[in-house]
């Protein structure tokens, strides 16, 4: 718990000093915020403008990935223990419905008294009977708050600097409205430490490295695609070749089968339609 200081304790010098820094907060917020959506499109246009150029060799590659994965798998299937299978399947049951279980909680909005407290406070300051931008700003922020996905920064972050924030309503003392000020600066502190990660994971991310090479030369650009285009057609040719193997192997399983007499072992002979999958 939280001990602030008495009434006595708190000047309106402080107050002042904590409003300033809430400012400087507000300031930091828009600046990070208009970074990230550039960003974020600049690394959405490079990766569109590769997927354009290699994206197919790309989807072929999934696509050999996926059937050397079953068919690997469907081989394996012949020659396992059918128990084996048994016990997995019921581990995965077991793990799925443990999973729905803890999607089931019900969510609460942890900040919703903060923001009741804002509304709160805005209704005392603001005449949104009388003036229409009061009433707008208002409908708009009781919008938010009205919504747990919506944090109290978010809401803040939507409230024009003004005497919402710089006045304290007729219920409060300066006490007071040094309290309700630290908690908006710790709702923006959260809010700029959140965007701050969100920009380096968007300096971590695959498409990140895509578009520092579209930053370079056209040229460079151009030969780092045929590069790529390069790279992925080898991939590709190796990928096909694993197939290819493995349809073999799987075309001489099938083909003993065939020939099992009719009093062959009951546990080979597989009658499954996936015998003929790869025939």
């Amino acid at each position: 718990m939280i001990n602030y200081p008495s009434t006595s304790a708190i000047t309106q010098a402080e107050l002042d000093k904590l409003l300033t820094q809430l400012q400087q907060l507000r300031s930091s917020i828009t600046t990070v915020r208009e970074t990230i959506a550039p960003l974020e499109a600049n690394l959405a246009a490079a990766y569109n403008e590769f997927q354009a150029v290699v994206g197919a060799l790309r989807r072929q590659s999934m696509r050999l990935q996926a059937e050397i994965s079953s068919l690997r798998s469907q081989i394996q299937r012949f020659t396992q223990d059918e128990d084996d299978t048994q016990q997995m399947d019921v581990g995965n049951d077991n793990f799925l419905y443990k999973e729905e279980q803890t999607t089931e909680s019900t969510q609460k909005d942890p900040e919703g008294i903060d923001k009741d407290i804002l509304l709160e406070h805005i209704f005392r300051l603001l005449d949104p009977d009388v003036n229409a931008e009061d009433a707008e700003l208002l409908a708009n922020l009781q919008g938010l708050c009205s919504d747990s996905t919506s944090s109290l920064a978010d809401v803040l972050e939507e409230l024009p600097w003004g005497v919402v924030w710089t006045t304290r309503n007729s219920q409060e003392n300066l006490t007071q409205q040094y309290q309700r000020l630290k908690i908006w600066e710790g709702a923006l502190n959260r809010q700029l430490q959140n965007l701050n990660q969100a920009t380096e994971r968007l300096h971590k991310d695959t498409r990140y490295g895509l578009w520092q090479q579209h930053q370079k030369s056209q040229e460079d650009w151009h030969n780092f695609l045929n590069q790529c285009i390069e790279q992925q057609q080898d991939q590709n040719y190796e990928l096909q070749a694993d197939l290819d193997k493995l349809k073999e192997e799987w075309g001489r399983i099938t083909l003993r089968v065939h020939h099992l007499p009719a009093t062959g072992n009951p546990s080979t002979a597989v009658d499954s339609p996936a015998l003929t999958d790869y025939e």
